[in-house]
């Protein structure tokens, strides 16, 4: 029955809501509008009717249950409840949502607060029903709540059950999902695994290149469309294109693909695939053609310093190649795709290179797991590529040490040969001193054979106490000594001790001693220096007859004028002068020959501080110096530098010496004298701050009657030079410095030969 048909039943009236109602009849409110009954038996339809109304809205909202879903139910319920009972707004809440008729969801204390006269229903503390109005709830009403209520419960467990359902199949569809995701994993593991055995049997860079390029195209692989291999270059930290595979053109991609589908065929597995067909590959196209050589410097670069530098995989796409802008033209340029992948080739400690694929052809999206598959792939390629660069380095090193073998053997052999031929003694030492060389002339001069000496300290050898302690004062100062004319029993030798360096390192691994007969060159020498000084005394005779003419003519002069003024005692005293000055000049000439001119002097050595002796000779000049305002320095590297020499003779030498550079140097002058202490020797040498040299009188100096002063004999510095190295086996030069003149002489500090003490 509906309204209408309720209207026709006699003694009802249906009226608006805010229409008045008479006193004493019964009337009820269904919606906006009020059923007013005029009669007993029609109040009795009326209470019927809105009874069936309320059994019919819930029983609609059974029907409603069947096909909406739980949200859209409530919202459609509630707006039918509210004009049901007439409410400002209607509210479903339970312990997981809260609906209303207007959409809101609101919990109670906020309907509470919103409202100040609500009618709130529950059921089992679950469950609320809140109507919003003045008006209370009559029975049909508090009925309506209640089975509504009821029926909320009811489709709130099937609501339960059918998402417990959705999500169980949800769950089975992630499942299945993850289940496929994890079947494609285990398939790429399979194909890294296969690769990595392939990759691991090969030890040529090259054939490793198109293995990793094989494996990254081939459908059996990882079936990218293209594949970029790029290896780093340390010297201009670029990454320079050594190999592609893949077309520029769709048509050029399908010829690779059925080229390569057709050569998979040939095999049974991949590894076998990869391994030989990386023998013998050879598929070019106009993009391999077009990459070849191309380089890319990564310093700096957005995309390739990651790559190289973090080592890091880099995924590229449109976008990303439009923010870098005109600083990935190099790669648009040469890929002409916008989207790839660029992944490094790590070794342990650095990264060897890099590798770029992408899909352009098959427009296949690269996923998060290509990347997860491409790490792995990444870390296991560098590894095989180090392995086989270090292969390939080991290789052409074991030939080099090889080679290097054979030539030192060689070279040993022709050592040795060179060795047991040489005219000179050679004696190696190590750093303890022990012999480790004794060659053939070393047996023939010391009566010594190889085998009896190896190993044995030099020094514990009989005769060779000396030569020992020098070959140690060698090592410990790294430099080398030579010793010239040195007698050993009753021949003489020239030694020289050098300090044995290992090439590479440098390190002082010991000492070499050469040692050359000299004995017959030292006879001819004494006997060409015997012969030379009679030479000498020849011209000397005639310097001597030229230097003494000039006194004897003055004095015969003044002696003629003394005649003259035989009454004049005062000419004749001063005449009386100038001949006797003559005459000491005459004696000074004689003396200086008379001391050149000894065949042999016996020397009286001594042991002294040689510092001492030039300390004393200072003493001599100070006068001289102070007169002169000259400036006078000293200085030693060893304050107490013992010498044995014969004292008076090396004196002598220090005071000519020093009268030279006193007369070069003049007034305001400078002169400095320095000692050192040289292994066995020492070495003294007078500067003056005098003019330098000529170079064509550096030798005529020491030469007997050369002079450059108006005054003098010529026979100072030759009478040095006998000193030094007749008398005391030493040597003695000038040099010339940027600021003066320095006369240099060195004296062993202990004499070569029998001396008087």
């Amino acid at each position: 029955m509906t309204l209408e048909e309720l209207k026709k039943i006699q003694g009802i009236k249906i009226v608006e809501n805010d229409t008045n109602i008479p006193e004493g009849v019964y009337s009820c409110r269904i919606g906006r509008f009020t059923i007013v009954a005029h009669d007993h038996t029609s109040a009795l339809v009326v209470k019927l009717f809105r009874k069936l109304s309320v059994y019919k809205t819930l029983f609609s909202f059974s029907t409603l249950a069947c096909y909406l879903s739980k949200e859209e139910f409530f919202k459609r319920s509630l707006k039918t409840i509210e004009e049901f009972f007439n409410a400002e707004e209607v509210f479903f809440i339970d312990t997981q949502a809260s609906f209303s008729s207007k959409g809101e969801e609101l919990s109670l204390d906020e309907i509470k607060r919103r409202y100040p006269k609500i009618h709130v229903r529950e059921l089992k503390n679950r469950f609320y029903l809140v109507i919003a109005r003045e008006k209370e709830l009559d029975e049909e009403e508090n009925l309506f709540c209640q089975k509504f209520l009821e029926l909320a419960e009811s489709l709130s467990e099937k609501w339960n059950l059918k998402g417990d359902m959705q999500k169980m199949k949800e769950t089975l569809e992630e499942r299945s999902r993850l289940v496929e995701i994890q079947k494609e994993h285990i398939k790429r593991m399979r194909i890294i695994y296969y690769v990595s055995q392939a990759m691991r049997s090969v030890y040529d860079p090259n054939n490793l290149y198109r293995v990793i390029l094989l494996s990254l195209v081939s459908e059996r692989g990882f079936n990218f469309d293209r594949a970029v291999l790029l290896k780093k270059d340390d010297v201009t930290n670029s990454l320079e294109i050594v190999s592609a595979l893949g077309g520029d053109v769709p048509q050029e991609h399908e010829e690779l693909k059925r080229y390569l589908r057709r050569r998979t065929l040939r095999y049974t597995d991949l590894v076998q695939f990869l391994r030989e067909e990386a023998l013998t590959f050879s598929f070019e196209t106009s993009f391999s053609e077009r990459l070849k050589q191309r380089r890319f410097y990564y310093r700096g670069h957005p995309i390739f310093e990651r790559v190289v530098l973090r080592k890091s995989i880099v995924r590229v796409s449109g976008d990303i190649l439009r923010k870098m802008g005109y600083e990935v033209e190099d790669v648009l340029d040469a890929f002409r795709n916008e989207n790839f992948v660029v992944f490094p080739l790590v070794g342990r400690w650095d990264t060897l290179g890099a590798v770029v694929v992408d899909g352009k052809f098959s427009k296949r999206p690269i996923t998060d797991l290509d990347l997860d598959v491409l790490k792995l792939f990444s870390e296991s390629a560098g590894l095989a590529l180090e392995s086989a660069i270090n292969y390939e380095d080991l290789k052409r090193k074991t030939l080099d040490l090889q080679r290097q073998n054979e030539l030192v053997e060689k070279l040993k052999n022709f050592s040795e040969s060179i060795l047991e031929s040489l005219e000179a003694a050679i004696i190696t030492l190590d750093r303890e001193n022990r012999i480790t060389e004794w060659n053939k002339k070393s047996e023939v001069l010391f009566g010594f054979r190889k085998e009896q000496v190896l190993g044995k300290k030099l020094k514990n050898l009989s005769g060779f106490e000396e030569i020992g302690t020098i070959a140690e004062s060698v090592m410990e100062k790294r430099e080398p000594v030579f010793l010239n004319f040195y007698k050993f029993q009753e021949k003489y030798f020239n030694v020289r001790f050098s300090p044995l360096r290992n090439t590479k390192t440098q390190l002082l691994e010991g000492v070499i001693i050469t040692i050359d007969d000299v004995t017959e060159l030292y006879r001819f020498e004494e006997e060409r220096k015997r012969k030379e000084k009679l030479s000498i005394l020849g011209e000397m005779a005639a310097r001597v007859a030229h230097e003494i003419r000039n006194p004897i003519t003055i004095i015969g002069g003044f002696v003629k004028r003394m005649r003259k003024h035989i009454d004049d005692p005062e000419t004749l005293k001063k005449y009386v002068d100038i001949i006797t000055n003559e005459l000491s000049r005459l004696e000074g000439i004689a003396r200086k020959v008379l001391e050149y001119s000894k065949e042999e002097q016996v020397l009286e050595f001594s042991e002294f501080n040689l510092n001492e002796l030039i300390k004393e000779v200072y003493v001599l000049f100070e006068e001289k110096f102070k007169e002169l305002n000259i400036d006078f320095y000293f200085e030693t590297d060893n304050e107490d530098l013992r010498v044995k020499v014969d004292r008076s003779r090396i004196k002598q030498v220090l005071i000519n010496l020093v009268q030279n550079a006193m007369e070069a140097t003049g007034e305001n002058g400078k002169i400095k004298i320095k000692s050192e202490d040289v292994y066995d020797s020492a070495r003294v040498s007078v500067w003056n701050s005098g003019s330098p040299i000529p170079e064509e009188l550096k030798e005529k100096i020491f030469s007997p009657f050369f002079t450059t002063k108006t005054q003098g004999t010529g026979l100072g510095l030759s009478i040095c030079r006998k000193i030094i190295e007749d008398e005391h086996e030493g040597k003695i030069w000038v040099e010339n410095t940027e600021k003066g003149v320095t006369f240099i002489f060195e004296i062993p500090k202990t004499p070569g030969k029998e001396v008087r003490e």
